[in-house]
């Protein structure tokens, strides 16, 4: 967030002109930006905050705790770029990338990413706390399943197309193999870590996925290989004996 909000919120009435220097001293001697010391000092609520700089600049405003994003999308922008710039993909249509952003006014970090990625860049608002929480979410999903999945041969498991086909003893010795193992222990350590009500594989004839459910809201998190449809639901089944 740039100095000028500052002082529209103090101008606005929302901030106290003590209240804004506070918040500078401590974005100075902390080495955080002004936004997230104005919220973490209590001063304002994230949404407040993110809600006022939206109408100020004139675009949409995100919940990005309330908001599911494509690891496609995710995955158009390295984990690194979106700390350093503190935003986050959320969506693209065409040739278009939606980024959530605390400050759209940062141009260097849209025309860092405008030209990392080669799409044009459209910007949401959200709070700096609410954007980096949803780095961790969503990265930290991203990375561990890259890591599972690389452990995967194509041979490792056979794509069997008609359940009438299932050889139980094969299907047993799979989800004993090691990758598996791995990662439905990665789902669960996972919705643990995100404090998840419930965790739904959802097995589907030409799709595969996993959701969480976190404060009453279903997040999709990963879509596994639809040749692990079988051996990971055996898995569950058979840590649920």
């Amino acid at each position: 967030m740039n100095e000028r909000i500052g002082e529209l919120l103090v101008k606005e009435n929302l901030l106290s002109a003590e209240q804004l220097k506070k918040a500078r001293e401590e974005a100075r001697t902390g080495g955080g930006r002004l936004g997230a010391q104005i919220t973490k000092l209590g001063f304002l609520e994230e949404s407040e905050l993110s809600d006022f700089v939206a109408k100020q600049y004139g675009i949409p405003g995100i919940d990005l705790d309330e908001f599911e994003v494509d690891p496609a999308v995710i995955q158009l922008i390295p984990e690194e770029v979106a700390h350093k710039h503190t935003v986050l993909p959320v969506n693209r249509a065409g040739s278009t990338l939606i980024l959530a952003t605390a400050d759209p006014s940062n141009i260097f970090a849209i025309d860092d990413i405008k030209f990392l990625t080669g799409y044009n860049i459209e910007v949401v608002v959200a709070s700096e706390e609410a954007i980096k929480r949803a780095i961790d979410r969503f990265y930290d999903q991203t990375s561990n399943l890259d890591d599972v999945m690389a452990n995967f041969d194509d041979s490792d498991l056979e794509v069997i197309q008609d359940d009438e086909d299932l050889d139980i003893g094969e299907l047993a010795r799979e989800s004993e193999d090691a990758p598996v193992v791995k990662l439905v222990n990665l789902i669960l350590t996972d919705a643990i870590k995100k404090i998840a009500s419930d965790i739904h594989i959802e097995p589907y004839e030409k799709e595969f996925r996993v959701r969480y459910r976190i404060d009453g809201v279903l997040y999709e998190v990963m879509k596994p290989p639809m040749k692990l449809k079988n051996a990971i639901t055996s898995r569950v089944k058979i840590m649920s004996e």
